[in-house]
Order: structure tokens, then sequence, then C-alpha cells
């Protein structure tokens, strides 16, 4: 073959065969690759999206109770005979299909609890007075009472001059507290009226929206005793509420914003949501925090608040200050009610922890043993935050108890 013959030849069948092989080859590979970076890719930006809705929460839940408890500190608030609430209060891990135990009431069809094998979640609700338009209440000329009328279940109550008219909502029924500053209770009330000229603060009598107990409907709390300090004030009330939702089958945040009956939304990424409370104990001289429940073995050793009773006061796990000083100096608790307030006064700071998980399953993950949460591993990506927030105004209204004093 001469070398001109050599020049006008082309590629054989087989080269062009092998050649495509490789072209395919090289090219499936390319494709593989590039659809593993883009699914790592898709994974890495939902494990960031997790991240950033974790801190998103963070700054939700540190806002509420931060402001917990403004204007009213820890002071029970008397919405019925049998439903006293505190300006922060957690249920561990309730059945809110039936809202038994708390005060969230019952949500049968829009509220389902998370499906077998999966962590329940704790219930938070907070309480909190707008500062914004607060009035300053009184006594009513020489008499030793707030309130003008005894007898009435609406009622005028004596306010300090050119009262401010800021409270009021002129389109909408005002929904307020009364709440002094010293150990008596807090009282929800619709306001119907300020009256600037004569210094009036007019409310509504109970309505099914807004009960009151006996104590708020008597005469007796707005009469100041002997010796009481009390500095009576009322300010619009605001409430925030937090649970986790399973409806449909994913895990949801939701939030009931101040004001609102209705549930919104706030993250589709939380997974689980855990509150441990921090009780001061002033029998302490080091101010160390009792954190409820334990986080320590075993932790039947002290439960969440919420599971106190009468036995584990007796024995203990439920210690208030009155065990703390030795017994005698607050008398003894006799209903679990009586335990869980006293508890709930002195909760100081929240431990909060959020279990935030991946929207999508990574179905090339490893499905065998567990979790750093524990649970079988299923292919979705978790992430826990955990952290504290002060509660600011839960300093009012606090039980102490009062030592003996020292024979000389």
């Amino acid at each position: 073959m001469t070398p001109a013959s050599l020049r006008n030849r082309g590629f054989t069948l087989l080269e062009v065969m092998i050649a495509s092989a490789i072209g395919v080859i090289v090219l499936t590979t390319g494709l593989v690759v590039g659809a593993q970076m883009q699914k790592r890719a898709l994974f890495e930006e939902q494990t960031m999206t997790a991240q950033v809705t974790g801190r998103a929460v963070k700054d939700q839940i540190t806002l509420d109770v931060s402001r917990a408890g403004t204007g009213m500190g820890n002071t029970p608030i008397s919405f019925a005979n049998d439903d006293e609430r505190s300006a922060i209060t957690v249920w561990s891990k309730p059945d809110l299909t039936t809202g038994i135990g708390t005060t969230l009431g019952a949500d049968p069809t829009d509220y389902a609890p998370p499906p077998v094998g999966f962590p329940a979640s704790d219930a938070l609700q907070l309480y909190w007075g707008d500062t914004n338009g607060m009035i300053t209440l009184r006594t009513c000329d020489t008499l030793s009472r707030i309130r003008e009328e005894e007898t009435t279940t609406a009622g005028t109550f004596c306010t300090r001059p050119n009262p401010s008219t800021a409270l009021m909502d002129p389109a909408v029924p005002t929904l307020a507290v009364l709440a002094s500053g010293g150990n008596k209770k807090a009282c929800p009330v619709l306001v119907d009226s300020v009256q600037e000229a004569s210094g009036k603060l007019v409310i509504k009598g109970p309505t099914p929206e807004v009960p009151r107990s006996d104590v708020c409907a008597g005469k007796d709390l707005w009469t100041k005793a002997s010796g009481d300090v009390e500095n009576w004030v009322a300010l619009r009330l605001n409430g925030a509420a937090y649970r986790v939702n399973w409806k449909g089958g994913i895990p949801t945040l939701e939030y009931r914003a101040p004001n609102q009956e209705d549930w919104s939304v706030l993250s589709r990424d939380v997974e689980q949501l855990t509150v441990r409370e921090g009780v001061v104990n002033l029998a302490n001289p080091l101010n160390e925090l009792d954190w409820y429940p334990s986080d320590v073995p075993p932790a039947a050793a002290r439960p969440a608040i919420s599971d106190c009773d009468v036995a584990k006061y007796t024995l203990g796990s439920c210690k208030t200050d009155d065990i703390a000083f030795g017994g005698g100096l607050l008398p003894a608790a006799t209903t679990k009610e009586e335990v869980i307030k006293r508890l709930r006064q002195r909760v100081r700071e929240l431990e909060v922890t959020l279990v935030i998980r991946t929207r999508r399953i990574n179905r090339d993950a490893d499905t065998t043993g567990t979790d750093e949460e524990g649970l079988a591993k299923d292919g979705y990506t978790r992430r826990r935050y955990t952290f504290r927030v002060a509660a600011r105004n839960m300093t009012v209204g606090l039980t102490r108890p009062v030592t003996a004093p020292v024979t000389p």
C-alpha cells in the first residue's frame, strides 16, 4: 500500500464501533456522576434549609418566651374555677386530639399524633401583657377596693386620672388582663370602655369567650388587705402556643399567634419539640436551677412539671421550697394543681430542643442501625438544636417561704 493510499483511507467499521462504545461509556459515566452530584447538592441544600429553619424557629420561640409574663410575671391567670393558667405552661407529650389536661382544647379533625416509632412532642403555651396603653388602677375614693361594685358580674374600676384610651380597640372587643404586683390572681376581662374624664375602666360581664373564676367575680380579690403590696394594672392580654402536628404524615410545627384561635404553619421541617423547665430553688444559695424533667437517668427522679402530683411532691421528686427548707414554712400542698402551680411560679428558664429533618428521603443513604436521635435510619437527615431562654419577666407573684426568726 502506497503512502498516498494510506492518506485517503477512512476509519474502519471496527474503529468506529470502538470509538462509539468509548464515547457512550464516557457520556454515561458523566451523566451518572452529574446526577449523583445534583442529588448530593439537593440534599446539601435541604440540610442547609433545615439549619436555617432551626435558627428562624429558635428566634421566634426566643422572642415569645422572653416576653412571656410581661406586666404580670408568673401570677396565675384565673380563667375559670378549674382553669388557672401560668404565663409559661409546658405540657409533656400531650394527646391534643382530646385536649385533656391542657388548655389548648381538643382538635380531633386538624391534629394527628406522630406515627408509631416516631417521638412525641411537648406543647408550649405563653401569655403576656401589652404595655402599650397600660392603665394603672387605684382605690376608689376612700374605699379600700379598686372596684366600685360588689355584686355585679360586670364592673367599673377606678383608674389614675386621664387613663390612656390606647387599651381599647374600637373595631373589636378588647381582651385584657387585670394583674397585681402582689400574690393575688390575675383576671381576664373584656373591656367595655375607658372613661377619661371620670377615670373609670368599665368591663363586660363574663362571656363564653372569656370566663372568669369565682375569685375574679367576687369582691374579696379587689379589696386591699392590710400590709398587701398591690399595684393593679390593666393590659391587653396576648398569648401564643406551639405544637407539632403530624396530620398528613408530615411533621409540622404549628403556631397559634396572639389573639388567634386557628393554628398556622410555622415550619414543615421540625419533627420534634421538647421543652425542659428550669425552676429556681430559693433554698439553694448558689441559685442553681432544678430542671424538669431531669436530663440524667433515672428520668423518673424528676418528671416534667405537668406530670407532677402529690405523691411525687411528698417523695421529693417534685420538690418545692417548703420541702427544701425542712417543711412547715409553706403549707403542704394537698392537690396536684397546687404542686404544679408552685413549680410553675418558680420557672426561670426554658431549655428548648428542636429536631429538624430534611423533607426528602435520601434513598442512597445507609438505612442500617440508628441515627443520632436514636431512631431507625430511614434516609432522612436530622439536626438537633438545643438552646436556653431566660424567662426575664417571671419574678412577680412568687410565693416566698419565710424563715423562722432567730431566737437570740
